[in-house]
C-alpha cells in the first residue's frame, strides 16, 4: 500500500496554478524526467490511472489559498483552490483521495476559523495546510496562528504546514525553529513539515528528534542536494514520523515512487513511510 501525503489531482483548478511553465522549471531543477500526461491534460481520470500505475492506493489532496508573491524574482500567482473542490474530489474518489482544507491565516479570502469549522468540524475534509509565510509574510510560530493550530488540535486533525525555499519571500521563514516554537507551544498538535524544510535538512530532523508531534514530508526534495539525512534519519529513530508524499504535479508519480523504492531505508522504515505514519495520522483502520 501507498499514502501519498501531498498530492495534487490533476484537474483544471489545481492546474490554474502549477501552469506548465511553472511546473517544467521546478521538475528541471529536481530532476523530473518527464511531466505527467495527467496533469498536461487536467484529467483527474487520468491522474487515477497514473495512480494505479505508480501503486498509489490514496492521495492527501492539499488545497491551497494564498495571494501572489514573488520568489527569487519569479512570481507565483495567487493559488486559489475552493475548499468545496477538494470535498468534489473526495465525494467523487472516496477510495482514492483525501482532502485537507487550505486555510488562509490572514483572514482575507475567508475568516480562517470558521472555515475550519465549515469545512473539517461540520464538513468532511481531514486536516488543514495553512502557509503563513505568503499570506502574511510571517513565521509558522506567529502568536496570530494559535486559534488555527487549536482547531486542530481540538478536532484532532493533522496541519501540514508549508515550508522548503518557496514557502516565502525570506528563505528564513521556512526555518525550522519556528516549527519547534510551534510544537513546544502545542505539543498535542500533529504537524507534518510538507517539502521537508529543505534546505534546513539537519535542522527539521532536529526538531523530529525532539518533538515526536513533528512528522517530516521532504516529498520532492528528497532527492536533491543534501537530502541524504532524511534517510539516515528514517532508518532510525525518525522511522514513525517520516512521510512519503509526491508533490505532483511537480513530478509523474511512477518516476518519484520508483525513485523512493530505490532509496536505502529499511523495509520497516520503508513501511512506515509509504502507509504505516500515514494511516495513523489519517485515523484509518488498521
Amino acid at each position: 500500500m501507498i499514502i501519498d501525503f501531498r498530492g495534487r489531482p490533476a484537474t483544471p483548478e489545481f492546474s490554474t496554478y502549477f501552469n506548465p511553465s511553472r511546473v517544467e522549471w521546478i521538475a528541471r531543477r529536481v530532476g523530473a524526467r518527464g511531466v505527467s500526461e495527467a496533469y498536461l491534460n487536467s484529467s483527474v481520470e487520468m491522474f487515477i490511472d497514473e495512480m494505479d500505475d505508480a501503486g498509489i492506493n490514496l492521495t492527501v489532496a492539499v488545497g491551497r489559498n494564498s495571494p501572489e508573491v514573488t520568489i527569487g524574482g519569479r512570481t507565483f500567482p495567487a493559488g486559489i483552490i475552493p475548499n468545496d473542490h477538494l470535498v468534489d474530489l473526495q465525494r467523487a474518489y472516496p477510495d482514492r483521495i483525501v482532502g485537507f482544507a487550505g486555510i488562509d491565516v490572514s483572514n482575507t479570502l475567508h475568516d480562517a476559523i470558521e472555515e475550519i469549522d465549515r469545512y473539517v468540524r461540520d464538513g468532511e475534509l481531514k486536516g488543514v495546510f495553512v502557509e503563513p509565510q505568503r499570506a502574511m509574510e510571517a513565521p509558522l510560530d506567529d502568536a496570530r496562528l494559535n486559534p488555527v493550530y487549536e482547531k486542530c488540535i481540538e478536532f484532532d486533525v493533522p496541519v501540514v504546514v508549508m515550508t522548503g525555499p518557496f514557502a516565502g519571500a525570506n528563505i528564513s521563514l521556512t526555518d525550522p525553529a519556528h516549527i519547534d516554537g510551534v510544537a513546544s507551544r502545542f505539543p498535542d498538535l500533529k504537524i507534518v513539515a510538507g517539502h521537508g524544510c529543505w534546505p534546513y535538512v539537519a535542522e527539521i530532523i532536529a526538531v523530529a528528534f525532539k518533538h515526536q508531534n513533528v512528522f517530516v514530508s521532504p516529498d520532492l526534495y528528497t532527492f536533491v542536494a543534501g537530502a541524504g539525512l532524511y534517510v539516515e534519519a528514517a532508518n532510525s529513530f525518525m522511522a514513525d514520523q517520516f512521510l512519503f508524499a509526491t508533490a505532483y504535479p511537480l513530478r509523474p508519480l511512477k518516476e518519484i515512487v520508483e525513485d523512493f523504492m530505490a532509496l536505502p531505508l529499511s523495509d520497516e522504515a520503508r513501511d512506515k513511510a509509504l502507509f504505516g505514519n500515514a494511516k495513523r495520522l489519517l485515523k484509518m483502520e488498521p
